[in-house]
């Protein structure tokens, strides 16, 4: 129907190569048949097109009432916020039919890799200013000096220790709200103490979930359709049931073997072009599948721009610190690794 573009028009960018339309607060996924009727109407800008023509190059000259077709614009409507009684983008046309009022511009499809857009995890910082008496400033500039070093490719993990009551989570708020760069990506997992089983991989599903509810939301749910399935089907409540049955037919098998596989690749692709700071808080209550996953992202041999953060409590006597130990010991034989650690002072 058309080719690999990205149309502009007013706030919005649609993406015809991964078929998502976004403005600068959020990305919309469009059903199959919203997304082509936005496409002929970009390609038809300011020209009547009768309901005719438009269940012939929609519907493809299959017998559908006007109904179906006036579904679709109101749902077309919803994605752009578009007011029938005062358009800017539809306007009807009274027995006629509808008009694409926007000016349309086509730019190279490789847009979206340009811009924020595909930043599924994008942060935008907020300068905050450091609180009267901070004690931790040669910490602070460790997880800075880390940052620096993982913007240039070379992946890092900083193993952040202290009792609690140290100011480990005020440390990370503070180094979050300063840090910046262009495309920068931010994913904040919290570990909660279990007392029975816990779901493997658990913070880190629950941290995308979080995500994926939120602005590009949508997009995150893209990629990790493309890039780990197997995680995107822990978090069915996210999708529709159309997205889940397309879901279940790449996932003809499930186990922790290739979720751990999937889960390094999809962070490890996120890290390839920009930024991405991995945090897992208070990780002695983590399970051992996210420890594992952590462990085996710092023994691969690419280059990633990847921070990840451990924040523990090294007194805690769980199989959490006595698996962070093991980790520590490993990379640092090797080199993998740094400590930062925090005393009340």
């Amino acid at each position: 129907m058309e080719q690999q573009n990205t149309y502009a028009f007013g706030p919005f960018r649609l993406d015809t190569e991964i078929q998502l339309l976004c403005n600068e607060e959020s990305c919309i996924k469009l059903t199959p048949k919203v997304y082509r009727l936005l496409v002929y109407f970009l390609l038809h800008s300011g020209r009547l097109i009768s309901h005719e023509e438009l269940f012939d190059a929609v519907w493809e000259g299959r017998i559908v009432d006007d109904s179906a077709l006036r579904l679709a614009i109101n749902s077309l409507r919803n994605a752009l916020q578009d007011e029938s009684k005062s358009p800017h983008y539809i306007a009807t046309v009274s027995k006629r039919g509808y008009r694409f009022m926007a000016e349309v511009s086509v730019k190279d499809h490789c847009f979206f890799a340009k811009t924020n857009l595909t930043n599924s995890l994008c942060y935008r910082p907020k300068v905050e200013l450091l609180p009267i008496g901070f004690k931790y400033t040669n910490e602070l500039t460790g997880l800075q000096i880390a940052f620096q070093q993982a913007s240039t490719g070379q992946r890092q993990l900083v193993f952040l220790t202290g009792e609690q009551g140290t100011g480990k989570t005020a440390l990370l708020d503070i180094f979050l709200a300063n840090v910046n760069s262009s495309g920068l990506s931010v994913l904040r997992a919290r570990c909660v103490q279990m007392k029975g089983v816990t779901e493997p991989f658990l913070p880190l599903l629950e941290a995308l979930e979080r995500r994926c509810r939120e602005p590009y939301g949508n997009l995150l749910i893209e990629q990790l359709s493309n890039l780990a399935p197997t995680w995107l089907y822990q978090m069915l409540t996210v999708l529709n049931p159309e997205e889940r049955a397309m879901l279940q037919t790449k996932i003809p098998s499930c186990n922790s073997g290739c979720i751990l596989r999937e889960g390094a690749h999809f962070f490890e692709t996120l890290s390839s072009d920009s930024t991405l700071i991995l945090v897992l808080d208070n990780s002695h209550w983590s399970d051992e599948f996210t420890l594992d996953l952590l462990n085996f992202l710092m023994f691969r041999c690419s280059a990633a721009k990847l921070l990840i953060i451990v924040s523990y409590r090294s007194s805690d006597n769980g199989s959490g610190v006595r698996r962070i130990k093991e980790m520590r010991a490993e990379l640092f034989s090797r080199d993998l690794c740094q400590e930062l650690s925090m005393q009340k002072r």
